[in-house]
C-alpha cells in the first residue's frame, strides 16, 4: 500500500472526526462551557494598582557632606555612615521589599481573612502576599510598585499604604543616620577645640620665649638694620682711614672715629648673637630653626581651625537633617482605582480550551475509526483491543 499524501491524510482525519461528530462536539463543547462558566462567574477577577516613584534625591544636606568635605574626605563620609544617592536608592529598594513593610500591610488590611488563608505558618501568608506584590526599576531608574488583588480599591489603598510606610521608614533611617553622625561631629568638635587651645597656648609660649612674633617682618627688619650698620661701619672705616692719612693716628677725630667703629661693632655683635631679640631683632643663626617651628605650629593651628569650621558646618547641617520631616519619595504616578481586570484572560483561556479539546477530539475520533477498521480486517490489534475492553469492563463490574 502506497503512503498517503498529506492532503489525503488530512481528509481522512476530517472524515473520521465528522463520522463521530456528536462525540467530537461533546468533547469540545462541554469543557468549553465549563471553562466559560468558571471564568465568567466562579473565578474571581484580579485587578492591579501601581505607582511610580523617584529614588531619594542627592541634594539633601547629608548627600552634600562628602563634596563639602572635599575630594580627599570621601572616605570619611563612608566611615560616618553618610550615604550617597545610589546607597539611598538601594536603601529604599530594601525597605520596599522588607518583610516589616509587608507585615504591616497584612495587619492593616486583614489579609488573613481577605485571602481566606488557612495555613499554619505566617511565612506562607507572607509568600502569598509577595506573589501579588512586585517592585521593579524602569528605564529611567524610577521605582514601579505594583500590587494585585481581587478588590481594585483595596489594591490602590495597599499601594498608598506601602508608599507612606516606606517614606516614614526611610525618613527614620536618614534622621537616625544624621543623629549618629551629628553626635560624632560634636565629639570631634570638642576634641578639635581642645587641640586648638593647646596649640595656641604652646604657640604663644614659643613666641614669648623666643621674642618671635612675625617672622617676615622681623627678618626683614633685622636684615635692614644689619645692612644699615654695615653701611655705617664702612663709612666710619673710610673716614677713619682718610683721617689717618691726613693727620695720623694721634688726632682727636681719629680717636672718636675709632670709638664709633667699636660701638658699631658691638651693636653688630649683639644682633648676631641674639642679644637684641627683646626689640624684635633676630639672630640669623637661630632664625631658620625658629622660622621652621613657627610655620609648623602656625600651619597646625590653621589646619585645626579649618577642620573646626568644617565640622561645625556639618554638625549644623546634620542637625537640620535630623529635624527634617519632608517627604523623601516623590510620587510621579499616583496609584488609582483601576477597575480593568488583568486576570483571568477570558478570551485567551476560551481559545486555548477550544484548541486543546478540539485536538483531543480529533485524536479520540480518529482512534475509534482506526479500531473499527482493524476490527473489520480482524487484525491482531483488534483482538488485543477486545481483550483490553473485556478487562476494563470486568474491572468496572
Amino acid at each position: 500500500m502506497d503512503n498517503p499524501s498529506l492532503t489525503e491524510l488530512l481528509l481522512r482525519i476530517i472524515n473520521n472526526t465528522l463520522k463521530h461528530f456528536k462525540l467530537a462536539a461533546f468533547i469540545v463543547i462541554v469543557p468549553t462551557i465549563i471553562v466559560f462558566i468558571l471564568v465568567m462567574w466562579v473565578i474571581k477577577p484580579t485587578y492591579s494598582s501601581s505607582a511610580i516613584v523617584t529614588p531619594p534625591s542627592s541634594q539633601s544636606s547629608i548627600g552634600n557632606i562628602s563634596s563639602l568635605l572635599g575630594a580627599g574626605m570621601g572616605s570619611m563620609g563612608s566611615l560616618l555612615g553618610l550615604s550617597s544617592n545610589d546607597e539611598d536608592a538601594n536603601a529604599v529598594w530594601t525597605i520596599l521589599n522588607s518583610w516589616e513593610i509587608h507585615n504591616q500591610v497584612i495587619d492593616q488590611f486583614d489579609l488573613v481573612n481577605h485571602y481566606e488563608f488557612d495555613g499554619k505558618f505566617h511565612a506562607d501568608l507572607l509568600k502569598t502576599f509577595r506573589k501579588n506584590f512586585s517592585l521593579s526599576s524602569n528605564n529611567e531608574n524610577m521605582f514601579e510598585i505594583t500590587i494585585k488583588d481581587k478588590d481594585y480599591k483595596k489594591a490602590t489603598r495597599m499601594v498608598e499604604f506601602v508608599l507612606q510606610k516606606a517614606d516614614s521608614a526611610f525618613n527614620y533611617f536618614k534622621t537616625t543616620q544624621a543623629r549618629l553622625s551629628r553626635e560624632y561631629f560634636e565629639t570631634r568638635i570638642a576634641l578639635c577645640l581642645h587641640d586648638i587651645d593647646s596649640l595656641q597656648q604652646e604657640f604663644i609660649a614659643f613666641q614669648k620665649d623666643n621674642n618671635f612674633y612675625e617672622p617676615t617682618a622681623q627678618i626683614e627688619g633685622t636684615l635692614t638694620y644689619l645692612g644699615q650698620i654695615q653701611i655705617l661701619k664702612e663709612e666710619v672705616n673710610i673716614e677713619r682711614s682718610y683721617e689717618k692719612l691726613r693727620r695720623g693716628e694721634d688726632s682727636k677725630k681719629y680717636d672718636e672715629l675709632t670709638k664709633r667703629s667699636r660701638t658699631i661693632d658691638q651693636s653688630l655683635n649683639k644682633v648676631l648673637s641674639g642679644k637684641q631679640e627683646n626689640v624684635g631683632l633676630l639672630s640669623l643663626k637661630k632664625t631658620p630653626d625658629l622660622v621652621a617651628k613657627y610655620l609648623r605650629m602656625e600651619e597646625e593651628i590653621k589646619v585645626q581651625v579649618a577642620l573646626y569650621k568644617v565640622l561645625r558646618q556639618q554638625s549644623e547641617q546634620l542637625r537640620i537633617e535630623e529635624a527634617k520631616t519632608l517627604k523623601n519619595l516623590h510620587v510621579l504616578q499616583s496609584p488609582w482605582e483601576n477597575d480593568k481586570k488583568i486576570s483571568p484572560r477570558r478570551g485567551l483561556i476560551l481559545m486555548f480550551t477550544v484548541f486543546v479539546f478540539t485536538f483531543i477530539a480529533l485524536i479520540i475520533c480518529n482512534f475509534i475509526s482506526f479500531v473499527e477498521n482493524e476490527r473489520q480486517r480482524k487484525t491482531i490489534l483488534a483482538v488485543e483491543w477486545e481483550k483490553f475492553c473485556k478487562y476494563i469492563c470486568f474491572w468496572q463490574k
